[in-house]
């Protein structure tokens, strides 16, 4: 009996200490009050320290493992809850069950045993939106275009989100301000106008020369072009290799 009483007075005083040390008050009273109660608060502490930094360790692991296998510019981790008991290392392996984003799942994996972790997953990349309206055929430049980080879950599908891949490019359809640009907006291949002044190589592959043209037609990158040779006044058909250069086969 003496045994249980002495257990539940010590409970009793633990559970004292840790008001005391929350509050702030365990600074008064008798040294050896002030001692068990500084005891408590270093063992509170240690708690706490272990454990976020265990959550910590988590949390990098998870965002590692997103980060080397999705391509995304940024991601943000809440709510870790481990459904299990980890190793003290690093995992054997780590793997999506469910999500990635969003209120996933991982399985950690380590020596053959298998742990659960769920955890509240958000992740942000760039996409590319108009400044301005623009209407059909119109070519894009830099200036029409600005870069916004948003959450890959309200990515349109097919975004673009690299200005340099359409500038150049011409719009298939009329658009307006501050929307994503998707790739099927855009033509495909670099647009060059009709009247550009490019330069013809004409030649194969033994022998070419090079003269000034003027393209007689819209042009696209990898594509055949009709353009004037400006020495001859001829009209000539070539592939046009980039924004300024037309090769033509004899």
């Amino acid at each position: 009996m003496a045994k249980i009483i002495n257990a539940k007075t010590e409970l009793k005083q633990n559970d004292v200490c840790r008001d005391k040390v929350m509050s702030g008050t365990w600074m008064h009273g008798n040294g050896k009050s002030r001692r068990v109660c500084f005891i408590s608060l270093v063992l509170l502490l240690s708690v706490f320290i272990s454990l976020s930094a265990a959550e910590l360790n988590i949390d990098d692991l998870i965002i590692n493992h997103l980060s080397e296998n999705y391509p995304w510019e940024n991601i943000e981790i809440g709510n870790v809850r481990v459904m299990g008991e980890l190793g003290d290392g690093e995992p054997d392996r780590i793997e999506v069950e469910k999500g990635p984003v969003g209120k996933a799942v991982f399985a950690f994996y380590d020596s053959g045993k298998r742990v659960l972790v769920k955890a509240n997953i958000k992740a942000y990349d760039w996409i590319v939106k108009s400044r301005r309206p623009f209407s059909k055929g119109h070519v894009i430049e830099e200036d029409d275009l600005y870069v916004e980080k948003i959450e890959i879950n309200k990515m349109p599908r097919s975004a673009v989100n690299n200005p340099e891949i359409i500038i150049g490019k011409s719009l298939k359809r009329s658009i307006i301000a501050n929307i994503p640009v998707v790739e099927n907006m855009v033509e495909k291949y670099q647009v060059i106008k009709r009247g550009q002044i490019v330069k013809l190589i004409i030649g194969n592959k033994g022998f070419s020369i090079s003269v000034s043209g003027k393209t007689k037609e819209k042009g696209y990158v990898g594509k055949p072009v009709r353009a004037v040779n400006l020495s001859s006044n001829k009209v000539v058909t070539g592939v046009l290799i980039d924004e300024g250069t037309v090769k033509v086969k004899l």
